[in-house]
């Protein structure tokens, strides 16, 4: 995922950096770093999973002499949370920081408005190959008239309209309509040229009072969108989310080199990675989306998708008055050809999971700690949170499913249907939830399959290649406690509703 030759261990005097507690390197002679420098990077988002990669390649491309340290969910709730964030950094209350490139505009950083030109970028496979250009590093230049320094763009999911009033195929649809996008003029500018009202909302904000929004499957999915909107646009891309990772000019500065070097290499080397875990990403929430069933796929018709390009060229013609954003359009363009747009998806016609008896029936129990969630295999820093260690409850009857897991900090609950086929268990969730909601709980319509085997009691579940077998359910085997399955085994502080179980 990284680049295969391991720097030189760097023999430099480095002074203390912004948020690290000690000197990264002892001076020219010794062979070993007392402690590795911590960057505290503030990010936006919530737990997602598209650091996982950056992080991972630092640790490793530094050989454990430099590890960074994410703050989720910076300036949650706020609707300028991602200027807000570049403001922060700037004032050293982090090291690093990840905005999406849309959010600059606002911070008066022209150089990444092409990216999101609408329309333009609208298929991953030109998205990577753009950030592979020369032209990102451009880009990145921007930044240091702020007194920032551009470390790299990561690729991000396709953002597509979705319908809350009626489908958004054609200009004439968004006539009229307010329209929830996150703060971007680029956004706002093609919002107004289909005649709509642009309205900020933050991220994972509700959406209830617009006329459609502006998101990306995986946003639709976690945020349980497809509550109050029903028609996405699937063939219409409207513009990627990437990411762009930067750093406080000081903390910077103080940065030896190779260390820099490091920070670079760690986001270039993932492009590929993180290519394939958003549409990964998207594979999967299309999956669910589609077993929830309340939302429908459509697609604008050729002549829409004309009409769509004709209605934003005064947004072209705004952008372009910037000599540099319109030869990054042009040199956009110019990549595109050879690339075809990327196919919308859709919910191919499956079977249902259908709940049915057998040997399975029963309660399991098992008991873990967040060191031993940490050592499982397959577990990424985005699994680290209190909601997915502690004491796991599993009652298993009839084809339905109820889990319950709990500890000190978190008491979350969620139950479905489960199926059988030779040695692999498949769990669809039909709900899940906890005392105070949190996007960590399992949402409706997600499906995880795991082999599966038991021996005396003991049910050991493994992970299947090509599915998705999340780590947590799976850190230790599960003990029957009772061959007798029964609700009153759960959580009493945040058991499963009602009826999650059959009578």
């Amino acid at each position: 995922m990284g680049a295969s030759t391991r720097p030189v261990v760097l023999l430099t005097v480095m002074a203390v950096l912004a948020g690290c507690g000690s000197p990264v390197f002892n001076k020219v002679g010794d062979s070993q770093p007392r402690h590795p420098v911590v960057l505290t990077l503030a990010n936006f988002n919530g737990i997602t999973g598209e650091l996982d990669g950056f992080t991972g390649n630092v640790w490793r491309l530094s050989g454990g002499t430099m590890r960074i340290a994410i703050k989720y969910r910076w300036r949650h709730g706020q609707v300028n949370d991602e200027t807000g964030l570049i403001s922060d950094v700037k004032a050293g209350k982090a090291d690093l920081g990840v905005v999406g490139s849309r959010a600059w505009d606002s911070a008066g950083v022209t150089s990444f408005r092409a990216l999101g030109a609408p329309l333009l970028i609208d298929s991953y496979a030109l998205q990577e190959r753009v950030l592979r250009s020369p032209m990102t590093g451009q880009m990145l230049a921007g930044l240091r008239p702020l007194g920032l320094a551009g470390i790299g763009v990561l690729p991000g999911p396709l953002r597509k309209p979705l319908g809350i009033t009626h489908p958004l195929l054609t200009p004439a649809d968004y006539a009229g309509l307010k329209i929830g996008v996150q703060q971007s003029l680029v956004a706002d500018a093609t919002m107004n040229a289909l005649g709509a009202t642009p309205v900020w909302f933050p991220g994972a904000g509700p959406i209830t009072g617009f006329g459609g929004v502006e998101q990306q499957i995986s946003s639709i999915s976690g945020n349980q969108y497809d509550k109050v909107g029903k028609y996405l646009t699937a063939n219409v891309n409207l513009w990627p989310r990437p990411l762009v990772l930067f750093a406080n000019g000081k903390t910077w500065a103080k940065l030896a080199p190779a260390q820099r070097r490091i920070l670079t290499q760690a986001v270039t080397g993932d492009l590929a990675a993180e290519t394939n875990v958003v549409r990964g990403n998207e594979r999967a929430d299309t999956a669910i989306l589609c077993r929830r069933g309340r939302l429908r796929f459509l697609d604008a018709s050729p002549a829409g998708l004309v009409a769509l390009r004709r209605a934003v060229q005064p947004v072209y013609a705004q952008l372009e008055r910037d000599p540099q954003t319109r030869r990054y359009i042009r040199q956009i363009q110019a990549m595109r050809r050879g690339i075809p747009a990327e196919a919308g998806p859709d919910c191919a016609p499956a079977a249902r999971p259908t709940g049915t008896s057998g040997t399975l029936d029963g309660v399991y129990r098992f008991t873990d700690t967040a060191a031993q969630l940490r050592a499982a295999p397959g577990t990424t820093a985005g699994d680290m949170m209190p909601e997915n260690y502690g004491t796991w409850t599993l009652v298993l009857d009839r084809g339905h499913f109820a889990t319950t897991q709990e500890d000190s900090q978190a008491c979350t609950w969620g139950y479905g249907t489960f199926t059988i086929k030779g040695n692999k268990i498949e769990w669809l969730f039909t709900d899940g939830g906890a005392p105070t909601p949190d996007p960590a709980t399992n949402k409706p319509g997600e499906d995880f399959i795991y082999g599966w085997s038991l021996y005396r009691g003991v049910l050991t579940l493994s992970p299947v290649t090509g599915a998705i077998s999340p780590s947590n359910f799976r850190v230790k085997p599960w003990a029957r406690i009772s061959t007798t399955p029964s609700a009153r085994f759960l959580s009493k502080r945040c058991p499963p509703p009602a009826g999650a179980l059959p009578p």
